[in-house]
Order: C-alpha cells, then sequence, then structure tokens
C-alpha cells in the first residue's frame, strides 16, 4: 500500500478559505502580471495549456479539489506491506504524540512556484516554527525505521487548485492577490493524519484516512 502524512484542516476553515477562491474571477481589465507568474504561464499572458487534463472545474480557469481532497501534505512514504505499515503507525503514533499543537490561519498565496508545479497554493502563518517541527519530524521518524521517505523539504501550503488549459495570468495575478490579502481564522493542529492512496481502479487521487495521530494536549 502507498501511505502518506498529512494535516487535514477543520472543515470550516476549508470552507471559508474556498469561499475566497471562487470569489475571484478573470478581470475584464487587469493589471501588469506580476514577473514571476507571467513568466511561468509564458506567451505573455495568454492562455497556458496544462500538461495534465483536467476532469471537472468550477471555472475555465482553475480545478478546485472538493473540501474531502484538501490536505497540507507533509512527506509520502511510498509502497509498504502490511506488517511494514503497523510498525510505522505505531513509531509514528509514539512520536507525534509529543509534539505541539501550533494556532495557524491561512494567508498569502502563490502560483506554479517550481517547474512542473501546476498549483496555486493557500499559505499558513502563525506557529510556524512548531509546524515545520511537524513537517520535519515525520520523516525522520520514518527514517529511522529505514523506511523510503520523499525528501522534498516540507512547505507550510496547502494547494487549493490546479491550473487548466485556459488559464490566464490575469486571473492568477488576481487569485493570489485575493489569497495575500486574506487573513483566514485561527485553529490549531490537533492531529497528523496517515493516509493510504486507493487501489488501482480508483482515480489517482482518491485516498483513504487510516488514523488521525493526536498530538501532545500540553
Amino acid at each position: 500500500m502507498r501511505l502518506f502524512a498529512a494535516i487535514v484542516p477543520p472543515r470550516a476553515v476549508l470552507d471559508e478559505l474556498i469561499d475566497v477562491v471562487r470569489s475571484v474571477h478573470e478581470p475584464a481589465t487587469a493589471p501588469t502580471p506580476r514577473r514571476g507568474i507571467l513568466s511561468r504561464l509564458g506567451s505573455g499572458g495568454g492562455t497556458h495549456v496544462a500538461r495534465r487534463p483536467a476532469a471537472t472545474r468550477d471555472s475555465d480557469e482553475l480545478v478546485i479539489p472538493s473540501l474531502e481532497r484538501l490536505y497540507l501534505p507533509i512527506t509520502h512514504f511510498g509502497n509498504v506491506t502490511l506488517g511494514d505499515s503497523v510498525q510505522l503507525a505505531d513509531a509514528l503514533r509514539a512520536d507525534v504524540a509529543g509534539w505541539r499543537r501550533p494556532e495557524v490561519h491561512f494567508s498569502g498565496g502563490a502560483a506554479l512556484e517550481w517547474p512542473g508545479d501546476e498549483s496555486v497554493w493557500a499559505k499558513l502563518d502563525g506557529d510556524l516554527d512548531d509546524l515545520t517541527a511537524i513537517g520535519r519530524g515525520v520523516p525522520l521518524v520514518v527514517q529511522r525505521l529505514g523506511f523510503f521517505v520523499d525528501r522534498r523539504k516540507f512547505r507550510p501550503w496547502l494547494s487549493v487548485g490546479t491550473i487548466t488549459p485556459g488559464t490566464t495570468a490575469p486571473y492568477l495575478e488576481s487569485l493570489v492577490a485575493a489569497l495575500d490579502g486574506f487573513h483566514g481564522r485561527s485553529w490549531t493542529v490537533e492531529a497528523v493524519s496517515l493516509m493510504k492512496w486507493l487501489p488501482e481502479g480508483h482515480s489517482p487521487d482518491d485516498f483513504e484516512e487510516l488514523e488521525r495521530m493526536p498530538l501532545a494536549l500540553g
């Protein structure tokens, strides 16, 4: 089975965040996009052709996941056997129980931040030191067991959508500006979730939560 670890924000927090995303429409007249977004889209703010086709979309500009698919990724563990998954969960549960609970909120945005990135991101702010400690701690626990760990750097960001063949630079500029101006409600990270990607026959993005591991209470 293919496992990964994530943080799942409260439903009310996600509702508020996605309302901001859905409120943005391509402006009839837009300012010149920031050079970063413009250069990543290419062609001077025209239409970008995404490599991954969109299955469903809220508009021609962005594919927005359902709330059930929104999470803050920590790390991927690759394929593990059932026995190894039990060992992994036991070790992770023990360490997670000793980590502090950060208080955070969504504020800030980003888009197409590295080669191959097709996401628009909502950034977290608040107790980022404690949040980063979780993001760094989970891979260390699993590495001690000798399992594969995704070595990409943890980012306190959540993907709120992916671009489509019709995404334009002016729309991305407006969306990132809206996220930059947003200050969401504060919430406490209470647990780390152990997730499993569903097997062949399901959508490539389908997963289930195996366990929600509580962080320290005090």
